[in-house]
């Protein structure tokens, strides 16, 4: 059965490509009149951008604990069956550092959507004006090294417009020239996570879950009868389906990041209700991934129970 997120997605994406069909048969002139006339998004529609991010944020902070959880106790069981330990046994392919790189990011993408609330309040025009150097001033100020790797790029690009925009009156027209920077952002983001397991964070997770399963699997070789081997058998199935599932998990985050550029593409087209749609999304996104972690820790702790002596 297809999920939600799946579902509400497709909907989404039939309703933009219908939206650009028509429009393809309008005369030019209908279109240029129809792009004069797009509104600023209302002022609500940045605090649920605002909201959108930190559920994309919240996704992939838990993600990333989990990961390193889930890791941790594949190497603890393994420990068990060791003569010795040595810290070489337990590693944490997400160090605590790598993961505030990511909360830096996006706490600067969370400052930008607060610059867009005072750009749409016309009592905080002049405001704005300070608080968009202000933030390109800032994100300038940030080291490549101090945001995930391939991301400060995008970043930089987006510190230098701001700066260039500041003085800009139309609310509608600032995001509009923020857009493919914001776009920019959001790419690199998407490409650091990685667009497949082999790649970014998804390939370097992999990799350590490759280590896990390939102890496991000389584990098995020197295991002494059926019973033994069984046992090992069951736990590489097991650490096989937390591999896949954290995995689906990063993907997931993915979309959610690709879902939050679409939404400011559409925030800044003036397509208000398009964009509440794909924030919904992701929260959509978050809501599996909760399910799906669940799942897997009460089906980790029965086959701990079935385990033990």
């Amino acid at each position: 059965m297809q999920s939600i997120s799946s579902l509400r997605a497709r909907g989404i994406v039939a309703s933009l490509v219908g939206r650009l069909a028509s429009r393809m048969l309008l005369p030019v002139a209908l279109l240029t009149f129809a792009t004069g006339c797009a509104t600023a998004p209302d002022r609500d529609a940045i605090p649920a951008f605002r909201s959108g991010a930190a559920t994309a944020n919240q996704q992939l902070q838990t993600s990333f604990a989990d990961i390193n959880r889930f890791l941790r106790e594949r190497q603890i069981d393994r420990a068990a069956s060791l003569q010795s330990l040595d810290e070489e046994a337990f590693f944490t392919p997400l160090a605590p550092e790598d993961v505030a790189k990511w909360s830096r990011a996006f706490g600067l993408i969370d400052t930008y959507a607060a610059t867009l609330e005072k750009i749409l309040d016309p009592a905080r025009r002049d405001e704005a004006e300070k608080a968009l150097e202000e933030l390109g001033n800032k994100i300038g100020e940030v080291r490549g090294e101090e945001l995930p790797a391939g991301v400060a790029a995008g970043f930089t690009q987006l510190g230098g417009l701001l700066i260039q925009i500041k003085a800009e009156r139309d609310a509608l027209a600032a995001i509009r020239q923020a857009d493919p920077s914001i776009q920019g952002v959001f790419d690199t983001m998407m490409t650091a996570i990685g667009a497949d397991p082999d790649n970014g964070v998804r390939g370097m997770v992999g990799t350590s879950w490759g280590d896990v399963l390939g102890k496991i699997q000389v584990e098995f070789l020197g295991a002494n009868g059926a019973a033994a081997r069984r046992d090992v058998a069951v736990r590489f199935a097991a650490t096989l389906d937390q591999r896949d599932a954290q995995d689906a998990d990063l993907a997931s985050l993915r979309r959610s990041l690709g879902l939050l550029a679409s939404a400011h593409r559409e925030l800044a087209a003036g397509r208000e209700s398009d964009a509440r749609s794909l924030i919904a999304l992701i929260q959509d996104e978050y809501r599996v991934y909760r399910e799906r972690m669940e799942a897997l820790r009460k089906s980790s702790e029965e086959k701990s129970k079935e385990n033990t002596p």
